[in-house]
């Protein structure tokens, strides 16, 4: 999300650690593609970084064998949505509404407003919300979530995809008319429906931000997510002309979340509390996802940085790119709810085009950038707490099991197995 001016820096970043055979092996083959082949592009551009990525991961599954569980035969690809068939899309469709159909398997005395096994992956978000973002836990345990969300959708609800992800620069000058917003059949749904309203007053994080509306601001009106209830959160149940979003801890600080433990807002977000899902598309912010953007954050050095300016936060200027955020607020309406903006499916496309930044930037220095972690696991590190370490669990309630963070870092070890077209 979005900061003010006037934040200080957080902790630095913790070297890598002794890797295993395997690991060791995909680490020590930085990514010298562009010294083997000519890449496109110029180095820093875009083209040029995804190629290099490209290269590096296929390189090193090819030296793989069929012992190795992730290897060229068994990798999953993610593709963008809009390079997706007609009929791969709507299978990822329907396996999402599968997911809402499905009975939740949260604690009903800590979540008492989930109905669904989608509603267990939006609670798990609201529940670790103070914990993952404007932290050193923001793209590891977003990158954990959405592939336990994956495997859902596979194992329970039969999708035979790679997760899609959303290329924002490719739409940014219209995302309502792209394929993901478009109101077909194959897309997420269509904007909301317009009336006229003003700003969204966003607390949380103990920042206050004006959120101008946007070109929709009412329920999404067509498509395959049309009349999609949403049961968890705090926005009330019919769009209003202007609105407040309050999440704001009481001055005390926070609680560490453990499920059961929670701060009050968040214990307020797990009631039940049906309301259509909303949208507002807003052309400010998705002036903000080009091409241009996405190379600015990747010009980063390390992991630190990456994560700071994700979210604009890495200065004390008063106005910087803010990436992560700039895609929630492109979306509006749930989306620009911190806690409960995976309500909306379109959320989990944003993440993915998150995870593949991320992804992509690591792939740049492999030796250097995949093991690496900074900042603490506080929004801003207020109130303070220790760095980061590769040991820092990652608790996901009803959505999946814990992680330690060190098994999150690489999309090819591990759990993980899977790259990006």
């Amino acid at each position: 999300m979005f900061v003010a001016a006037g934040l200080l820096l957080g902790h630095g970043i913790q070297a890598a650690p002794a890797l295993s055979n395997s690991t060791a092996a995909t680490a020590d083959t930085t990514a010298t593609a562009d010294t083997a082949e000519k890449l496109p592009g110029k180095p820093g551009s875009f083209e040029y970084m995804d190629a290099k990525y490209k290269s590096y991961v296929k390189s090193e599954l090819k030296k793989r064998t069929t012992l190795d569980p992730c290897n060229q035969h068994t990798v999953h690809t993610r593709r963008e949505w809009g390079a997706m068939s007609g009929s791969d899309r709507k299978n990822y469709i329907n396996a999402v509404k599968c997911l809402a159909q499905k009975p939740a398997r949260s604690d009903p005395k800590v979540v008492p407003g989930a109905r669904s096994r989608f509603d267990d992956f939006l609670a798990s978000h609201i529940q670790q919300a103070y914990n993952i973002h404007f932290s050193g836990n923001l793209f590891a345990w977003h990158r954990a979530f959405l592939w336990e969300y994956e495997q859902a959708l596979r194992n329970e609800c039969g999708y035979r995809g790679a997760h899609p992800y959303w290329d924002w620069p490719k739409y940014y000058l219209d995302p309502a008319s792209s394929p993901i917003f478009d109101g077909s059949d194959t897309s997420l749904g269509s904007n909301g429906e317009y009336f006229p309203h003003g700003a969204t007053i966003l607390e949380a994080f103990g920042l206050t931000l004006t959120l101008p509306g946007g070109t929709g601001g009412g329920p999404v009106y067509k498509g395959p997510f049309a009349n999609f209830q949403v049961n968890l959160g705090l926005t009330p149940p019919t769009p209003q002309p202007a609105q407040r979003i309050s999440l704001a801890v009481p001055s005390n600080g926070t609680a560490p979340v453990n499920g059961t433990t929670v701060p009050v807002v968040a214990k307020s977000a797990l009631d039940y509390n049906p309301r259509p899902l909303t949208r507002d598309i807003n052309h400010i912010w998705s002036n903000q996802t080009k091409k241009s953007d996405v190379e600015f954050l990747m010009s980063c050095d390390n992991i630190d940085c990456l994560e700071k300016r994700a979210d604009g936060w890495e200065t004390d200027a008063a106005v910087q790119p803010i990436l992560h955020a700039a895609g929630h607020f492109t979306i509006g309406g749930l989306a620009n709810d911190p806690f409960a903006s995976p309500g909306d499916p379109a959320f989990y496309l944003h993440h993915g085009m998150v995870d593949r930044v991320w992804t992509i930037w690591q792939a740049q220095d492999p030796a250097r950038r995949t093991y690496s972690v900074g900042g603490t696991s506080t929004p801003f590190n207020k109130p303070p707490s220790a760095p980061i370490t590769l040991n820092e669990v990652l608790k996901f309630e009803a959505a999946g099991p814990n992680y330690r963070i060190r098994d999150t870092l690489s999309a090819i070890n591990g759990k993980f197995c899977y790259m990006y077209e």
